[in-house]
């Protein structure tokens, strides 16, 4: 497998490739299953949402794979993970899709045969051109070009969440979880109408109308222990 992009162009890596996304937050996942197909002509990747699965995966793929890994699911441990990975599969061409954008894990990264390094404050726009630079045999870091944009976004949200009433609070960290209403009532054992009423609430609350943007803040209050 050549490092060189005159063999083949990124659209047509993408359409003979096979792509690996893993991925455990079901929102994430989709959206960059969603940009392979539509960018790059991928077809429907392979899911990982734990370490073992991913590992699975690359040992059945072998060349023309392209793996795009978050650092944080179960059974991963940060830069060992990559270490790992790259063993099994050196051949794979990994990108790294973090929200830990620091400087120092993306070198790292890098160092170990990563690809790219890609924040996940990045636009679609840019984790795209980050992928092409893989695609066509280049290296990148791309933790996005205005790091504040979408956490100060996600911040004023967050601090709304203060006036949800005890089970709507439940209910919102649940849908960062990436839970169907369905699956929600389940848990709470409550009824599905209830929780769709509770989710109506939180949007009202939130001043947002997507069920995505409340998960993607919930999301994000999680992983910085805010609640």
């Amino acid at each position: 497998m050549s490092d060189k992009s005159d063999e083949a162009s990124p659209l047509e890596i993408g359409r003979t490739w096979t792509a690996i996304v893993a991925e455990d937050h079901p929102i994430i996942q989709s959206a960059v299953v969603r940009m392979l197909k539509k960018r790059f002509g991928f077809k429907q990747p392979i899911l990982a949402t734990t370490y073992d699965e991913l590992a699975d995966a690359v040992m059945e793929t072998g060349e023309n794979t392209l793996v795009i890994t978050d650092l944080v699911m179960p059974g991963m441990r940060g830069l060992d993970t990559i270490k790992r990975m790259r063993a099994l599969a050196p051949k794979a061409w990994v990108a790294v899709y973090s929200s830990n954008s620091g400087e120092e894990l993306a070198q790292g990264c890098l160092e170990l045969g990563c690809r790219a390094f890609i924040g996940k404050r990045s636009s679609e726009d840019a984790f795209a051109a980050a992928i092409e630079t893989v695609l066509d045999g280049g290296t990148i870091i791309e933790v996005g070009a205005d790091p504040t944009a979408i956490s100060q976004a996600v911040l004023e949200r967050s601090a709304l969440v203060s006036a949800l009433s005890p089970q709507q609070l439940k209910v919102f960290q649940l849908l960062g979880d990436g839970l169907l209403n369905k699956q929600i009532a389940y848990q709470l054992g409550i009824s599905e109408a209830t929780v769709k009423a509770h989710v109506g609430k939180i949007l009202e609350t939130l001043k947002i109308t997507s069920r995505s943007q409340a998960a993607i803040t919930s999301a994000w209050m999680v992983e910085h222990g805010l609640i």
